[in-house]
């Protein structure tokens, strides 16, 4: 559900209220795994995917069921059995959904508002939910919003010590079976900050990509003309600088934020790249060419910085592939993040 936090907060927003669809449980094969997660509004428009065909058809149909009765209920698929002589699916698996209507109350708003806001501040969320029926309920579904802090810790309501000793070790949403209950557990961990220097032609590709990509992006520029909500729409932030001196000031980047250079003029570069290396982000890029890059290199040097300093930064940023758009040019600079943030949680698992 991480990629779809902002979306959901977005539309509760607008006072909007939506149906989520998750995958909780999967046995044998099946298209989508467990976690897997799709919005649906009432007009019929979605976000993400539960697997498509006859399962993303039935989450449809039940969902407009939900508006209705403003409430949730439990889906099953046998795609071994009856449901696959009647669909074009071949997984040959079982799969089991959680289909709730979110409305657009305070309390609601409130809770993703927190989740955002967790992601944002490298928090991570655990959304705990009491699986219901396959009957539509219209009693207040029971949910818990955890909070892990930096050391690991978590806080916030609990329904037992059991339950907090089941959710603190997970890494990805999971379904619980505790004492003959079940809990659906949504674990909504940061995807990273991408800090967007530049709010040209490239910069708006590249947040318009990271965003897909799960990625929060703050975008970054001098020229309000530029740099506004009419061309970034939400959930970007955008920052309207004084200048690019002190552009960092008020932001706090660190390992799980990425830098991307793609200001207007190489002393621009220059200026932010000085400031980027004085962070902690765990990632900093920089467009241009080896010359450039080089020079650039050279006039920080006399500066103060070391090589090795100079030696982490992803510059020429990117992918190596023959881009020229700024499209093009955006999937090679997004494409170099979803491998760094791989490598990154890779790593994680492995000290873990």
């Amino acid at each position: 559900m991480t990629d779809l936090v902002d979306v959901i907060s977005e539309l509760l927003g607008r006072s909007e209220g939506v149906v989520l669809a998750r995958v909780i449980s999967v046995k044998g094969s099946a298209p989508r795994e467990v976690g897997a997660a799709m919005v649906i509004r009432r007009d019929g428009g979605i976000a993400g995917t539960v697997g498509g065909g006859l399962i993303e058809a039935a989450a449809m149909k039940k969902a407009a069921e939900l508006f209705e009765a403003k409430g949730f209920a439990t889906l099953s698929f046998d795609m071994t059995g009856d449901d696959l002589k009647t669909s074009d699916m071949v997984c040959g698996g079982k799969t089991e959904l959680l289909v709730e209507f979110l409305p657009a109350g305070a309390e609601t708003v409130r809770l993703f508002d927190e989740i955002r806001s967790n992601r944002r501040n490298s928090l991570t969320s655990y959304l705990v939910t009491a699986v219901p029926g396959p009957a539509i309920s219209r009693v207040p579904l029971q949910r818990w919003l955890l909070t892990g802090g930096a050391k690991g810790g978590i806080s916030g309501k609990l329904l037992s010590e059991k339950l907090k000793d089941e959710i603190y070790p997970l890494k990805d949403s999971t379904l619980i079976e505790l004492d003959g209950k079940r809990f659906w557990v949504d674990v909504v961990r940061s995807s990273g900050v991408v800090y967007i220097l530049g709010a040209g032609h490239v910069g708006m590709e590249v947040n318009d990509l990271a965003l897909r990509c799960g990625f929060m992006t703050v975008v970054m520029d001098d020229r309000a003309e530029f740099a506004n909500q009419a061309r970034f729409k939400k959930p970007a932030e955008v920052a309207v600088l004084k200048s690019f001196d002190g552009c960092f000031h008020g932001f706090y980047p660190d390992d799980n934020s990425y830098i991307v250079i793609v200001t207007r003029g190489h002393m621009y570069d220059k200026v932010v790249l000085g400031q980027a290396l004085r962070t902690g982000a765990g990632y900093v890029g920089m467009i241009g060419s080896i010359r450039k890059r080089d020079t650039i290199y050279r006039s920080l040097i006399e500066e103060g910085f070391s090589s090795a300093q100079l030696a982490k930064v992803h510059s020429p940023i990117g992918l190596k592939m023959e881009a020229q758009t700024p499209a093009e040019i955006a999937v090679s600079i997004v494409g170099e993040l979803i491998n760094v943030r791989s490598e990154k949680r890779k790593w994680a698992e492995v000290r873990s």
